[in-house]
């Protein structure tokens, strides 16, 4: 096909991928065309300049939105950037491309960040008329741990509306309140029949694994968009408005050596800088900066606990990034509060 030029002919492009791939599920039991994956990127940029994704972004015909300088106009990279601060980049590239390519667009670019995702936004849907939960995915992997002493627990189950090992869900359920979650799979049905079914992910990835029509697909990942900018918003509103510290409580103890190690290393994916200048038994005390944006940030650590100041006017995007990697390494299951209240929800 042509370039793209149009949001609407990327509109019709993934309708016409949905369309094929329910034809190959009727006729094969299998979806046969590539998946629609979209990532909420977050972002501080002002300038309205959007840093370059295989070459300079050519805007399409609606204001914000863009098309990436491929050649292969089969499988576009489509940017939504109309958020003030968070943006969706829509791939129709493989699972494995898409991933790569993102993560060195961000890793390359100040400024930008992947979107992490609370529980409460993995679980947004749950309770809304139509849509059932068919899934989750569970982690622990105990990064922090000597080797001879880690542990590892890694689940993912995917169920339909009969779920055949009943007692199963005895485990999930324990295990969800031990360890974090980083995805969720959801199903809308309509007419008794699927007419949706996403995946969720705790970095913002969002996978449409079939739909029928583009603007639900669409709207979708705009709903958890807006959700998680309203949360960032009114997260730092509050911190200017009370000068409070994120408070985020772990439910496994942490190894309070081995996480200075990987701060002041300003290595990994928290993309934390920081130098530990107080050190007792059960607590650390870390000044450094947010290797995402350049802010400073101080940081007051225990087993079960940390205490994340940003200070004004600082991006407050470390406090979930922090929750969910730390969860999902070596804390478990991660709760953010701010003034006694829990917020990113």
């Amino acid at each position: 096909m042509s370039k793209l030029e149009s949001v609407l002919q990327f509109k019709r492009l993934v309708q016409d991928i949905f369309d094929n791939n329910e034809e190959s599920l009727q006729r094969y039991g299998e979806t046969r065309s590539i998946q629609l994956k979209t990532y909420l990127v977050e972002s501080t940029i002002r300038d309205g300049k959007v840093p370059s994704f295989y070459g300079d972004w050519q805007p399409l015909d609606s204001s914000g939105w863009y098309v990436s300088n491929r050649e292969d106009a089969n499988k576009p990279l489509v940017l939504d950037a109309t958020g003030k601060r968070v943006w969706r980049l829509f791939s129709l590239l493989s699972a494995g491309e898409s991933d790569s390519a993102i993560e060195n667009w961000i890793g390359l670019n100040r400024g930008l960040d992947y979107c992490w995702l609370q529980r409460s936004q993995l679980f947004l849907w749950r309770g809304r008329e139509g849509w059932n939960e068919r899934g989750v995915g569970i982690r622990f992997d105990d990064g922090l741990s000597p080797e001879d002493r880690q542990g590892y627990f890694s689940l993912k189950a995917w169920h339909g509306s009969d779920r055949l090992l009943p007692r199963l869900q005895d485990v999930i359920t324990e295990a969800q309140g031990s360890f974090a979650i980083y995805s969720v799979r959801w199903e809308r049905r309509s007419a008794g029949t699927s007419s949706e079914l996403v995946e969720c992910y705790s970095n913002g990835k969002i996978t449409v694994n079939r739909a029928e029509d583009v603007e639900e697909a669409l709207h979708f990942s705009s709903e958890i968009a807006e959700r998680y900018e309203g949360a960032l918003v009114e997260a730092e509103a509050q911190r200017n408005r009370k000068i409070v510290p994120f408070e985020l409580d772990f439910s496994q103890e942490i190894n309070l050596d081995a996480f200075s190690s990987k701060v002041q290393a300003g290595r990994g994916p928290m993309n934390l800088w920081l130098k530990e200048v107080e050190s007792q038994k059960d607590f650390r005390r870390f000044h450094g900066v947010d290797l995402h944006t350049g802010d400073r940030m101080f940081l007051d650590l225990g087993p079960t606990y940390a205490y994340l100041s940003v200070p004004t006017p600082g991006c407050v995007n470390a406090a979930p990034r922090l929750a969910v990697i730390q969860g999902e390494d070596n804390a478990g299951k991660t709760t953010i509060l701010q003034d006694g209240v829990e917020v990113f929800g």
